[in-house]
């Protein structure tokens, strides 16, 4: 606080003398004078900052705030590594036939045939003999009614021939074909037989077509199961008659039939290039190449 200028402050000590004569006596008086206070002054000149203030500590976590504005889309990720491959497919359908492979190499010549077989032949040979003969002689029998009771006699003795020879062909036939073909079963009219020798489809064939025969083509369930019988005796898997080998897919007898009744194992055909028929010894029946070995058994 300042003081104006016109007062002072005296402190002073007087000492006033009386008029009285003794000189050891006098009388102290002290003076005041009174401190009066004045109006504001000016305000002072602000003083300098101070230094900062040590950091305060981190304050608590505030409350989410709301969710913002969806932003654009990123650019695309760089291509993840291959997979693991998927399991196989289902296997597609069948394609078309291939074309035809060029002629195999002509196989071995095979064992010469038993006696027998001549027997046969001789047989036939003379059975064709005496039908030319009875045609001459129905033509002879024209001419005259005496000559034609003479032929009418005759023809019938040749006709009585023809019936032995016919029997005893049938007979030797029978029993050369026992002997090439021991084992044997029937099913109504129809007969089966094989040796128990085996050979691919190509062989099969051309050792039935020898003897006047042909491969087994069962064609009902009876006759089906006379060839499963004899295909268990022999304990093997015996080739049918039937193939696809014209078109995939299509499979017909020797004679060009289409074939009606099949008795297929689960899950067969399946086999691209598997154009001929095995029957198991179940009776069931599969497809597989031709080239394999298999039961030789015919029927007649």
């Amino acid at each position: 606080m300042q003081f104006p200028s016109f007062c002072v402050l005296v402190l002073g000590v007087s000492l006033v003398k009386t008029s009285d004569p003794e000189p050891s006596n006098y009388e102290e008086k002290m003076n005041t004078c009174t401190l009066l206070a004045g109006a504001n002054g000016l305000p002072g000149i602000p003083g300098t900052n101070g230094l900062p203030g040590t950091p305060g500590i981190q304050g608590l976590p505030g409350k989410n705030g709301e969710e913002g504005p969806k932003g654009e889309t990123g650019d695309q990720g760089l291509r993840g590594i291959q997979g693991p491959p998927g399991k196989a497919g289902p296997p597609g359908s069948k394609g078309d036939q291939g074309e035809m492979g060029p002629k195999g190499d002509q196989g071995e010549r095979g064992p010469k045939g038993d006696s027998g077989g001549r027997e046969l032949e001789l047989l036939k040979t003379q059975t064709s003999h005496l039908q030319e003969q009875m045609k001459n002689l129905q033509l002879t029998a024209s001419k005259t009614s005496t000559e034609l009771e003479l032929l009418k006699t005759q023809i019938s003795h040749l006709q009585e021939q023809m019936k032995d020879l016919q029997s005893t062909a049938s007979r030797t036939s029978t029993v050369f074909l026992g002997q090439m073909f021991p084992n044997s079963t029937a099913a109504r009219e129809k007969k089966f037989v094989t040796s128990g020798t085996e050979g691919n489809y190509q062989l099969s064939k051309t050792t039935c077509s020898h003897f006047g025969l042909q491969v087994a083509s069962p064609r009902d369930n009876e006759e089906n199961k006379a060839v499963q019988r004899l295909a268990a005796k022999f304990g093997k898997n015996a080739f049918l008659g039937m193939n696809d080998q014209e078109t995939e897919g299509v499979f017909k007898h020797l004679n060009g039939d289409r074939m009606e009744y099949s008795k297929w194992a689960p899950k067969e055909p399946n086999g691209d290039h598997e154009d001929c028929i095995e029957i198991y010894m179940d009776g069931n029946w599969n497809d597989v190449p031709c080239n394999l070995n298999r039961l030789i058994m015919c029927e007649f």
